[in-house]
């Protein structure tokens, strides 16, 4: 009798132990999956505003002359030349409804911010949503405006 009494006292004890590392388990699984999730969704809206910053101040858009006529634009280009901004594109893209250039980015599950600065942080020209997220990724480009350098900032956000 008393050998089996301590026989279910090991099993007990046994499941127990058990129990502990397997909820331990669980939940450090459960936290790295998280924290990955997380750095993948990090890294993705990186890479996004990356590719729209280079299609900014790279690309004069398209159609051609798109500022014309900015409702038509299928592809939002604001460079004159690689890195020289054009004024009038840059007027037509902060003029243009915000849904329609989240679309034409390809970016609406995010919101995001266009700034134009001076190198003394002055703004000169600004478009898109205020940051209200908890992630955002904040990208500045060097570039001439009017032939003199400007800060061409993008917040992207979610």
């Amino acid at each position: 009798m008393r050998k089996a009494q301590l026989a279910s006292i090991d099993l007990f004890i046994a499941i127990t132990i058990f129990l502990l590392l397997a909820t331990a388990t669980i939940y450090t699984w459960n936290l790295y999956n998280r924290r990955l999730n997380e750095n993948l969704e990090y890294e993705k809206m990186q890479l996004t505003a990356f590719q729209i910053t280079d299609l900014l101040v790279k690309n004069p858009g398209h159609p051609d002359g798109w500022e014309d006529n900015p409702i038509n634009v299928g592809v939002i280009g604001l460079a004159q030349d690689d890195r020289v901004l054009s004024q009038n594109k840059i007027t037509a893209f902060a003029n243009l409804d915000y849904n329609t250039t989240k679309e034409r980015f390809n970016i609406e599950p995010y919101e995001y911010k266009f700034r134009i600065k001076t190198l003394s942080n002055s703004i000169i020209q600004e478009s898109g949503q205020n940051f209200a997220g908890d992630t955002s990724i904040a990208i500045e480009r060097y570039v001439l405006l009017n032939d003199e350098t400007k800060i061409m900032e993008f917040t992207l956000w979610k």
